[in-house]
């Protein structure tokens, strides 16, 4: 079978989109493996990175040694996602469906992240329960 994400991922996505939709297509690059990835001319660097001229989230998808070595087993669970939301922020922010300030753009990402994987969670533990 071929697959891109696995499915915690794509469920991931398919809430963001439900929950939090844009009038615009942003798309996923998903990069197999982890490397910090650069932004443009901001020489901003980090795990993912959205690139608003493009609309493009560029993701990687293995948690990084490190993460792992915490032994956080929710943290490390969430690592991926917590990033998908918190560039999803940025693309919500540069797409004008999210106001901030620009002195707090990354403190609003990390909010939005927390919230978004928390509602997440929240409604995956009620589909378990329910079922």
């Amino acid at each position: 079978m071929l697959t891109i994400l696995p499915e915690r991922e794509l469920n991931f996505i398919d809430f963001l989109n439900k929950n939090y939709p844009l009038h615009s297509d942003i798309r996923l690059s998903v990069l197999q493996g982890y490397d910090a990835v650069q932004s443009d001319k901001s020489g901003n660097c980090g795990f993912a990175v959205f690139l608003p001229q493009e609309n493009i989230i560029m993701l990687p998808t293995d948690v990084p040694d490190e993460v792992k070595a915490m032994n956080d087993e929710e943290f490390t669970r969430d690592f991926v996602i917590h990033n998908l939301a918190h560039e999803y922020a940025h693309a919500l922010q540069f797409n004008g469906v999210r106001e901030f300030e620009e002195s707090r753009m990354e403190e609003d990402a990390d909010a939005f992240a927390d919230k978004a994987v928390e509602e997440f969670n929240s409604l995956i533990k009620k589909v378990c329960v329910a079922n």
